[in-house]
């Protein structure tokens, strides 16, 4: 999970670094980017299936309320809150790529030719 994270991080990195009229940087960074964040997305799903099982464990076997067992499943499994705040940053990324190649096209759609 780290390793991809720190991939993600070096994209996100890279797209801060690049010149904002390199397009095919750019769909290039999208591409691994969005990869990633979909690897990232099953692993999010399997912590948070282990939070859910601790919430329903403690509510209905230790009869403690649900406040109380959320805040102990948030202890135990402390990756789905980074996970949940690191994938909508990352998402966040993408959205901003997509704006730029956005531009960009517009841009490129937008020059006068002259025949």
């Amino acid at each position: 999970m780290n390793d991809v994270l720190n991939k993600i991080a070096d994209i996100i990195e890279d797209y801060n670094n690049t010149n904002i009229n390199d397009g095919v940087k750019l769909n290039e960074q999208l591409k691994n980017l969005t990869s990633y964040l979909y690897y990232i997305e099953g692993i999010k799903s399997k912590y948070h299936q282990d939070f859910e099982e601790i919430v329903y464990n403690k509510v209905n076997n230790e009869k403690l309320s649900v406040a109380r067992a959320t805040n102990e499943a948030n202890i135990a499994v402390p990756e789905v809150y980074k996970l949940r705040k690191l994938t909508s940053a990352g998402y966040r990324v993408c959205d901003a790529i997509r704006s730029n190649i956005s531009f960009l096209k517009l841009e490129y759609n937008n020059v006068t030719k002259t025949y």
